[in-house]
């Protein structure tokens, strides 16, 4: 194969630079990064809901909970995830 690429005078370097090739490069990592989204989004939900069910998301929403100046007279509700 080395010999017929020589032969012709096309050398490896020339395929590289059609445009079918760059936007399949592009293509091909647009789909990944994409792919690669969505995959760190499904195991953030993952962690947060085994968080959940294991009563470790209440605590930390708990003691981070800020009450504003419009709320001095109401009592704070918990909202539990389940």
């Amino acid at each position: 194969m080395l010999q017929s690429i020589m032969i012709s005078g096309n050398s490896a370097s020339d395929e590289w630079k059609s445009w079918g090739s760059i936007l399949n490069i592009i293509a091909t990592t647009g789909y990944y990064m994409v792919l690669l989204l969505y995959i760190l989004a499904a195991y953030t939900v993952f962690y947060v809901h085994s968080k959940a069910l294991h009563g470790e998301l209440a605590e930390e929403f708990a003691g981070e909970y800020v009450s504003l100046p419009f709320d001095d007279g109401k009592v704070p509700r918990v909202v539990s995830i389940i």
